[in-house]
């Protein structure tokens, strides 16, 4: 039969997969900043020019969509996966963690 997973598990799981898609949005943003031929920044409000339609020019507009959907995702699932953990902990649940 089918077993349904224990909730932290899930919790880790969200947490995981939101940061993968924080990974490929970042990939997508260093590929986009080589094609248009800006330099790689570090700065936080520079990540989100993505959320900007027309940002990169029509030609990028693939690309950004992309990329915002990444960050969209990956923020949500993030989201999703501490609230997890912070209902856990604010239940007094066990979380898993042998210590």
């Amino acid at each position: 039969m089918f077993e349904i997973p224990p909730l932290d598990t899930v919790a880790t799981a969200t947490l995981a997969v939101g940061a993968l898609f924080l990974l490929r949005y970042f990939l997508a943003m260093r590929r986009i900043w080589k094609v248009a031929g800006h330099r790689p920044s570090f700065q936080f409000g520079d990540h989100f020019r993505a959320m900007k339609r027309h940002a990169f020019g029509a030609e990028l507009e693939p690309e950004r969509r992309y990329a915002a959907r990444q960050l969209v995702f990956g923020v949500v699932l993030i989201a999703v996966g501490l609230l997890l953990f912070g209902w856990l902990l604010g239940t007094g649940s066990p979380v898993g963690l042998a210590v």
